[in-house]
């Protein structure tokens, strides 16, 4: 079989208005890479200036809150404009530069997930940027932790873990260095590790106790750190079995009116992602259908042989109803 890279490589450079009947689709496709270069850039913006505020906390500096403000009224927009592509970038990215600088990316990244839950779950605008703000500061406490602790290559031992497990206190503390910090932030700071059936810390809190907003941020931060890399795994977790962990785990630490919310806010196949046809092909997931998440848009890489299609085909498994998933492929295993 031709290496996926090879196909990639080669297609990038396919002149796809000079094929009859694709002009407008070639057009799609350019403003679509065109749109997702510029949002790329504001992603990575969005890393570097929370990388730059958490710098100035852990310096025992003193920083206003409409930093943090102007940073989720940023993702809060694009979102409700159109929440594809950002999300996209998400199951992309797990850190800029450094690996041990991976708190940041993943701030980040479970701040746009948690945005684009309470979006779902019906939010308004001002609701929204203050779930996110207390999203982008929920491990704010990891700043008061040992780098050798936290970039551990291996397993922590339980004396580690225990100390790990303080990092929703010292977020507390450190929130008293950002002024005009909403109450909401002190909460999901300090509860996002709460479980709905009280086996959480650092309370033990169940159910009710829990903000939703912690709720929601417990939801999305999981999520983020089982879809990416981290220094005691480098391996990253597809989305597919990802979402299968949420759902088993519901019972015991999450929200479920949530967790029916967030299944219909995040595709178990989001763009980008590869997929196993029912006819035997392999295709990317182009755009997810929001009303039909399991049956997304793709663009078939290989056919049934193996072979990558001569023209580029694309497939809308909402139409199509006899194609189906038949299941989630890792991009490394093609």
């Amino acid at each position: 079989m031709v290496k996926l890279s090879e196909i990639i490589r080669k297609s990038s450079g396919t002149k796809y208005e000079e094929k009859p009947g694709l002009i407008s689709e070639a057009f799609e496709i350019k403003k679509s890479k065109e749109s997702l270069a510029e949002l790329k850039k504001t992603y990575e913006d969005m890393v570097l200036h929370l990388m730059l505020i958490m710098d100035e906390i852990k310096a025992g500096k003193t920083v206003a809150e409409r930093k943090l403000a102007s940073l989720a009224e940023i993702i809060t927009d694009i979102l409700r404009a159109d929440n594809n592509m950002l999300l996209s970038l998400v199951h992309i990215f797990s850190y800029l530069g450094k690996q041990e600088d991976f708190l940041y990316a993943h701030s980040v990244n479970a701040s746009i997930l948690a945005t684009n839950l309470g979006l779902a779950h019906g939010y308004g605008r001002s609701e929204l940027i203050n779930l996110c703000v207390s999203c982008l500061v929920h491990d704010i406490g990891y700043l008061k932790l040992p780098q050798e602790t936290i970039n551990k290559p291996s397993k922590l031992t339980r004396e580690e873990f225990s100390h790990v497990k303080k990092h929703t206190i010292f977020g507390v503390e450190l929130l008293t260095r950002i002024e005009g910090i909403p109450e909401c932030a002190t909460e999901v700071v300090h509860q996002h590790h709460e479980k709905v059936d009280g086996s959480g810390y650092p309370d033990g809190k169940r159910g009710d106790e829990i903000s939703d907003y912690a709720k929601i941020v417990a939801i999305a931060e999981v999520y983020e750190a089982i879809t990416h890399p981290r220094p005691y795994r480098r391996e990253k977790i597809i989305p597919y079995q990802a979402v299968k962990t949420i759902v088993q785990e519901e019972k015991n630490s999450f929200e479920p009116e949530l967790v029916k919310v967030f299944l219909n806010s995040v595709s178990p196949y989001p763009p980008g992602s590869f997929v196993l046809l029912n006819s035997g092909a392999i295709g990317r997931v182009i755009t997810v259908n929001k009303k039909l998440p399991l049956r997304p848009i793709v663009e078939i890489f290989f056919d049934a042989d193996g072979k990558p299609p001569e023209t580029p085909m694309r497939i809308d498994l909402a139409k199509a109803t006899v194609v189906s998933i038949d299941k989630a492929l890792d991009e490394n295993d093609l």
